[in-house]
């Protein structure tokens, strides 16, 4: 993870900012109001992210296909605005999940006193997306090593890669509810933090910053 600006940010604070931009940008019906909301997003990627080429080519040709069919099915404007719109509903999670630790993101759970299984459960999924990408590298691989490339055999991704994905899930579940059991985890038991999350200049900067762009967007939104 890369230590920028965003990695000091109360972990809290972009959860809920980023959950007010996809809000917002779901509502915004006017194209320079998604364009202003957009690029400070963009810029943020460029600077808080480590970008792969692969997928940002991907990414790109995706975002242009999809541009192109909706201009074939509406009008150029139309499909504009539905991929801007489309880029800013897309960005908060990649900032999110790139500059927030999953130690960050569980503090910042357990603020919102949520339940603690509900909690654990996060925090799994979260612990474990990484675990279940080189599982799925590694079933490729040894497709490949026995004559089988399914990038380029789609019938064969069920039997192939999708049952073996899930058997080694289900015994990575089991291997941590063991694990769980003999530790003697209890979720309902108290729990203390050695760091607690605390309200920082920086986050007040954040805050501040975030509020004036929306404000603007939300100008440009209702009077332009």
């Amino acid at each position: 993870m890369q230590h920028t600006f965003l990695t000091q940010i109360n972990p809290l604070l972009k959860i809920i900012t980023s959950i007010t931009i996809l809000s917002i940008a779901l509502i915004l019906d006017n194209i320079w109001a998604i364009t202003v909301l957009v690029l400070p997003l963009l810029l943020l990627v460029l600077i808080s992210v480590r970008i792969n080429l692969k997928i940002l080519g991907y990414v790109s040709i995706s975002l242009f296909l999809f541009m192109v069919v909706s201009t074939w099915l509406r009008d150029f404007d139309t499909s504009v605005f539905s991929t801007l719109r489309l880029v800013a509903i897309m960005l908060p999670t990649p900032l999110l999940a790139s500059t927030t630790s999953p130690s960050d993101l569980i503090r910042a759970l357990q603020a919102t006193r949520l339940p603690s299984f509900l909690t654990l459960s996060l925090m799994l999924i979260w612990r474990f997306l990484p675990i279940i990408q080189q599982e799925t590298q590694r079933i490729l691989e040894a497709n490949q090593l026995r004559g089988v490339d399914l990038k380029f055999q789609p019938q064969q991704w069920f039997s192939g890669l999708f049952i073996p994905l899930m058997f080694r899930i289900v015994a990575y579940a089991d291997d941590v509810t063991v694990g769980l059991e003999t530790r003697g985890y209890d979720p309902q038991a108290p729990r203390s933090n050695s760091k607690p999350l605390r309200w920082q200049l920086q986050d007040t900067i954040f805050t501040l910053s975030t509020t004036v762009m929306l404000a603007v967007v939300g100008y440009i939104e209702l009077f332009v």
